[in-house]
Order: structure tokens, then sequence, then C-alpha cells
């Protein structure tokens, strides 16, 4: 048994990834290697975690309800959860040391929510989940189209890969705004990204409705729900992860699954693309009425 941020890895030579021999101990070490820069985005927030003792071909499950927290020694937080009508204690993890413990539970990728456990009415990011139907390229696409509507609003974005074949686009946000506001918000930039290019993005929740463009997920501004996590592993062949990257990165070429434990290493001696992201917090565009509101850019020609 080996020791990673303090913690004792039981069965540390246990293959997770038997076509890459990737071992439990390697994904701890990888997010203790990962903590400080996926801390700010994972401290305080209600933690939903992806289990799979026996690695990514096992069973797995996802757990938010940890009433026996204390005994591995980390927090949770009361979250009342209507779907079940009573409180959970959700963990949160604001240390390395808490990663790997849950780590050592059998956790391989960790979900949080778009607010903090101590202003769970207030959420502060705005999500976008850009789930294409068949490739990256077609997500990547989107994303710049997202970046252009979002700098129309006078808002900044930061991307990161899912993991998967899609990428998220977070805006980081100033308190104030509840889940409702950032809801319709979010479908207001969405209608007008299908207004630009409708051949590309839909909101159709249905996938027979899609017609294979990329589907705009802005339910994951619904209380409750949940984005994986920056520098979350995915449960996918060859550990693929969550990776945040700057928008120069955003190609159709680029291969996501190039972003996965093995590789983060050498990406790590390297700025962080979100290194400026946390303390970017941005106020929603608002009318005199101080609801959220998007102005359109001059068409071209206008003065």
């Amino acid at each position: 048994m080996k020791a990673v941020a303090g913690v004792t890895i039981t069965n540390s030579d246990k293959v997770w990834w038997p076509d890459d021999g990737i071992t439990k101990l390697e994904i701890a070490e990888h997010y203790a290697r990962c903590a400080g820069r996926a801390l700010p985005w994972i401290a305080d927030r209600p933690l939903t975690v992806e289990r799979c003792p026996d690695g990514m071909r096992g069973h797995c499950f996802y757990q938010k309800n940890f009433a026996n927290a204390a005994k591995f020694g980390f927090d949770t937080r009361p979250v009342y959860a209507r779907t079940v009508r009573r409180m959970l204690h959700y963990p949160v993890a604001g240390d390395a040391r808490t990663l790997v413990v849950l780590v050592n539970l059998g956790a391989l990728s960790l979900h949080v929510m778009g607010c903090r456990a101590s202003s769970l009415d207030r959420p502060d990011w705005l999500a976008f989940d850009l789930d294409p139907a068949a490739r990256f390229a077609d997500a990547a696409r989107a994303a710049l189209v997202l970046r252009e509507v979002l700098g129309e609003a006078g808002l900044r974005g930061y991307p990161k890969t899912t993991g998967g074949k899609g990428l998220h686009v977070v805006v980081p946000l100033q308190p104030g705004p509840s889940h409702a506001d950032v809801l319709a918000f979010a479908e207001t930039l969405a209608e007008r990204m299908i207004e630009r290019a409708p051949r590309l993005v839909t909101l159709s929740f249905a996938k027979r409705g899609r017609g294979g463009r990329v589907y705009l997920d802005i339910r994951r501004n619904v209380f409750g729900a949940t984005l994986v996590a920056p520098y979350s592993v995915r449960r996918r062949p060859h550990a693929p992860v969550s990776t945040p990257l700057t928008w120069d990165e955003i190609q159709p070429e680029l291969d996501p699954a190039s972003l996965n434990v093995r590789t983060l290493p050498a990406r790590l001696a390297h700025r962080d693309p979100w290194r400026d992201a946390s303390n970017d917090r941005q106020r929603l565009p608002t009318d005199s009425s101080g609801r959220a509101r998007y102005r359109r850019a001059p068409a071209a020609g206008s003065p």
C-alpha cells in the first residue's frame, strides 16, 4: 500500500483500466497532482461522486449521500432533495486529501453543482454543455459561435473538454442572480446561437429532433444539476480528463481523448488556461427593471 496526500491507498496496484494498465494508485496521484487547479472549482460545492470500485469495466454507481463521511474524515453539507423529500449529506472537498479519500472509496469522476454549499440559491456560474451527435469537431464549431454570442453580451466564457466528445463553457458569475435568472439568460443566448447557426445547434432534448446538430444543454443551470468537475477523470477508454482549454485550442481537429491521465502531467507544466477565471466574476447584463437582458450586436454597416 502507498500513501498519496497523506492517504493510504488500499489495493493501490488494482488495475482500473485493463487496456492501459492504469491503476487505482495512478488515479489517486492524478487528483493529488491536479488539486491546485481543480479545487477553486470544487471547494464548497456539493459533489456527486461516480464510484467504480472495480474500475471502468466494473459496476459503477452515482452517490450523493455520504451519511458516514465522518468515518472517512471528510465533510458534508446537508441539501434538501425534493425527489426523495429528505436531506442528503453531500460531500464537499476543500483539499487534496479529500479528493484522494474519495478515490480510495472507488471514485472515478466528480460532478459539481453550479452553486456553493454556502449559498445554494445563488449560482456562481453560467454553464453550457455542448453535446454533439457524433463529432467533437461540431462541438468545437458550436463553442466558437457561443463565444461570439457571449462577447456580444459582454461576457467571457472558459471552455473545457467534457472527457467525451463534447465541450463545456463556463462563465463565472458574481453572486446575485437566481438559478431561474441564469437559466433564462442561458436560454436567450442559446436562441441567439440557433438564429446564427440553425444547421449546427439545437435546443431539442429529444435525440430524434436534433437532426445531427449539437445539443445545447442549458439545463446544467437548474438547481441540483451538475457538470463534471475540471480535471475529473471520466469512465471511458484511456482515462480521459475533463480538461480546461484556451480558446485558441478549440479547433475541430483536437482529439479530446488525447487529454488523459497520462498526458496531463506535461500539460500541468504550462500556464493554467483558467488561471484568471476564478477572479473573473461577471455580472449578467440587466435592463432597468433588473431583469437579465441580451444586447444584440449591430447589423453590419449599422452606425
